[in-house]
């Protein structure tokens, strides 16, 4: 009797909630949005903002920089939702290139992955972000010669969230995914930056998909309209450019479906997908070259009729004056 009784106790101990528990653990992933805003207090000409969003790898799964020297558009509070943020920040000035690359790379380097995931991990969020905030105000400063003020703020983040905003996919059953389409291939994997375009389609002029080599200038329209995405089709607008990127590679699938991967910048990819020989419109180097020339051309016109008219203005003072 006292031998059924242990062996009863026993069991009780092993709970559902006991081997349930560690399971339910390891399964959580958690994700960071790490919202900056930074600008010049005294001298009033440099100010931008950031917002990056990063799992716990450290890996950028997201990303908006924005950097102006115009100080007359809106300000960026960092206490708002990561994605009220992103839109608000493309709108706070016009975009300065050099200045936008140049703090951009200095970003990544003080951010480094490592970093990026120490940070989720940490329990003193603030006392971290308070550090990180003095090194960018002193890479900063060096970068732009100005004294430099910073706000950060660290949004924590589930996998749901960043599902619902369409950054990530929502996960599959593996058991199901294998039943359903057990040779299934993956598209192009990209350790950057990957956005979906949508290539133009030209009847009568393109190049069929079965033609594509790599290096050809695919024009496309790029979709979605949150973070990079958004940040990018308002640098075309604003530049009066076409979205004509080089095609790097072309993988062609035992299922009809064509993936072409184009390149846009050295961290940022596009990627294409075609289930038809359609014809493309696939922009000629040629094309570019031309209006390259026009461009040379006319600015040798303008030059040159400065010049002509600033000597006739010489000629005519020397012969009133002299």
């Amino acid at each position: 009797m006292s031998d059924m009784q242990q062996t009863d106790e026993n069991k009780d101990e092993v709970t559902p909630e006991s081997l349930e528990t560690p399971h339910e653990e390891q399964s959580s992933e958690s994700f960071g949005a790490l919202k900056c805003y930074f600008y010049t207090p005294k001298r009033g000409d440099v100010r931008g903002a950031f917002c990056l969003l990063f799992g716990e790898d450290g890996v950028i799964l997201d990303d908006v920089f924005w950097a102006t020297r115009d100080m007359t558009g809106i300000g960026i509070d960092v206490a708002e939702g990561w994605r009220t943020l992103n839109k608000s920040i493309p709108v706070m000035g016009a975009y300065e290139k050099s200045l936008g690359e140049k703090l951009n790379s200095v970003t990544l380097e003080v951010l480094t992955p490592a970093l990026r995931a120490e940070l989720l991990q940490s329990e003193d969020t603030e006392f971290q972000l308070d550090e990180l905030g003095e090194e960018f105000c002193k890479a900063f400063e060096r970068a732009t010669h100005c004294f430099m003020e910073i706000k950060l703020r660290l949004e924590r983040l589930s996998r749901q969230d960043l599902v619902e905003s369409g950054v990530l996919m929502a996960e599959k059953d593996p058991e199901e995914e294998t039943e359903s389409s057990p040779q299934a291939e993956k598209s192009p994997s990209f350790p950057g930056t990957l956005i979906t375009c949508v290539p133009v389609i030209d009847p009568a002029r393109g190049k069929p998909v079965s033609e594509l080599v790599p290096g050809d200038l695919l024009n496309v329209k790029i979709q979605g309209g949150v973070g990079t995405t958004e940040l990018i089709q308002k640098y075309l607008t604003s530049t009066s450019q076409e979205a004509v990127f080089p095609i790097e590679t072309i993988e062609r699938k035992d299922d009809e479906k064509t993936y072409v991967l184009l390149s846009i910048s050295e961290e940022l990819r596009g990627l294409v997908v075609v289930t038809k020989d359609l014809r493309l419109d696939v922009v000629q180097h040629a094309s570019i070259k031309k209006r390259l020339i026009s461009v040379n051309l006319d600015n040798v016109i303008f030059f040159g009729t400065l010049a002509i008219s600033l000597v006739m203005i010489l000629i005519a003072v020397r012969l009133l004056f002299f």
